[in-house]
């Protein structure tokens, strides 16, 4: 979440990242249920594609979910533990918006487990997310009183004038490897970068991987996301990994191809990555992920274009409170001020 607070200041106000704001996300709260609205706009999509971004739904994912932690958890400051999210196909960007339904699974009194349902413009479910937050630890950390967290989110702030991997200053380090800046428009009170745009730089990490492993066309299905420690002076350096040797297209590493004779390019099927998050400053791994990609297709059916719906058919999201609570996540020992509330210190 884009609002912040910082140690020992009880009355403090928030201060919003400018990047958050510029993807002119907006939240309502309807009934128990928190409603956020994402454009879908081209500069949110993969490069080479017309598909949005996985990291876009994660930054959605991270504001809903993250005020309903404020909501549930304050005046103690909610930190996040875990982010997840998994698409069922991939969303077209330029087209409708995506709709973020988010709702509490579970409010305890240690842990806080929060679920949303990422829905088009016509009803239809096109994926799922979950987090895990948890109360910080020190208690002289409270949240300033009021509803300015949800108060922020009402009304659009900004306008993404450019990609969002420019805008955030993603620069190639090397196959797999990538890097970020930690500046004051990105960043929470605390001065650590804010939790909501590292997926940015994991995708792009991911898709930097050689050709034979992420293909042009390549696109994130799933990125599940743990927060062990905050990036505090940068860069982010974000590496991307996959094990086993076997690549997308059908093809080992050895370049060999499952087609008959070899002589015809196999299906593709995607791959599993595993993405480090490292502050350059330190070298301490600060985020851990793991992604899986959906099958390349660099060239889209005749008649497609980034307005066009996909032709894969989704379920519609059913009427009612139906609950998804995602994936089963770990809550791991240490607490990290991500996507949600970022505070000073660990």
């Amino acid at each position: 979440m884009s609002a912040m607070v910082s140690r020992g200041t009880a009355g403090a106000g928030p201060e919003t990242s400018n990047v958050i704001g510029e993807l002119a996300l907006t939240v309502e709260e309807v009934g128990d249920e928190l409603h956020g609205l994402l454009p879908a706009v081209p500069e949110l999509a993969v490069p080479g594609t017309p598909w949005l971004r996985a990291s876009a739904l994660a930054a959605l994912a991270d504001v809903v979910l993250g005020l309903l932690g404020v909501r549930e958890i304050a005046p103690q400051v909610p930190v996040t533990l875990a982010l997840d999210v998994h698409l069922f196909q991939e969303i077209p960007a330029g087209g409708q918006p995506v709709r973020g339904i988010g709702r509490t699974v579970k409010s305890g009194r240690t842990v806080l487990v929060s679920a949303i349902d990422f829905v088009g413009e016509d009803g239809r479910l096109l994926g799922i997310g979950s987090s895990i937050f948890v109360p910080a630890p020190d208690p002289a950390l409270r949240m300033p009183p009021g509803g300015w967290a949800l108060d922020s989110m009402r009304h659009i702030r900004g306008r993404l004038r450019e990609p969002i991997a420019t805008r955030l200053r993603c620069e190639p380090v090397a196959p797999g490897v990538v890097s970020m800046r930690v500046g004051p428009d990105m960043s929470n009170a605390a001065g650590t970068l804010n939790g909501g745009l590292v997926p940015v730089v994991m995708e792009e990490a991911l898709l930097s991987l050689p050709p034979q492993v992420s293909p042009p066309g390549t696109t994130l299905a799933s990125l599940g996301i743990r927060y062990l420690r905050p990036v505090r002076r940068g860069p982010a350096v974000a590496t991307a990994s996959t094990a086993g040797g076997q690549a997308a297209g059908g093809q080992a590493a050895g370049g060999e191809t499952e087609g008959t004779g070899g002589s015809r390019p196999a299906v593709a099927r995607g791959v599993v990555a595993t993405i480090e998050v490292r502050d350059a400053a330190t070298d301490v791994l600060a985020i851990l992920a793991t992604a899986r990609t959906f099958p390349a297709r660099p060239q889209l059916p005749a008649g497609r274009g980034v307005s066009d719906p996909s032709s894969e058919s989704s379920p519609s999201l059913p009427a009612g409170p139906a609950v998804h609570a995602g994936p089963a996540v770990h809550a791991g020992p240490s607490v990290h001020a991500g996507p949600s509330v970022h505070v000073d210190g660990e």
